[in-house]
């Protein structure tokens, strides 16, 4: 075997290491993150949110998912609310195995979440198996959910 094979095989091998040992300290940071509070709600220590643990798990219309957090009593708080979008892009995990990416503490049922972030009659929402921002007509329920989230700081 020449230098230079032996050269790139030294190298792919560190590349390997390097990347094996980033993603077990990201694992591990992100194991810490959520503490369960309570059976129905889960605090993200890194963005001094908090999140219902799941989402209400059926279709839902924009106007409905908004009465569903502002009406949500999880964890005796009564200040919940719609996420915005930079809100729940904070649980969207590209890396999850589950078919919803998000992290392993939050669990939706359907693939998009409402957001408050709305204009005239349409909202946006995150399409959770990929990450991709979509806007829909607030009358659409197909696949929609409420996930109430509250500032727990």
């Amino acid at each position: 075997m020449g230098k230079s094979c032996r050269l790139l095989i030294v190298m792919a091998t560190c590349l390997f290491a390097i990347f094996s040992l980033r993603w077990e300290a990201w694992s591990q940071m992100q194991e810490g993150r959520f503490t369960a509070v309570g059976g129905d709600t889960i605090l993200d220590h890194s963005t001094g949110l908090m999140w219902a643990a799941t989402d209400n798990g059926e279709d839902i219309t924009w106007e409905q998912a908004k009465f569903y957090c502002e009406k949500f009593t999880g964890g005796n708080h009564t200040d919940w609310r719609l996420p915005t979008l930079a809100e729940l892009d904070t649980i969207f995990d590209q890396n999850s195995a589950s078919r919803f990416k998000t992290f392993k503490a939050i669990t939706l049922t359907g693939c998009c979440p409402w957001t408050s972030d709305s204009r005239r009659n349409r909202a946006r929402t995150i399409f959770f198996m990929t990450g991709e921002i979509n806007t829909f007509d607030q009358g659409t329920s197909s696949s929609m959910r409420a996930l109430p989230v509250r500032t727990a700081r």
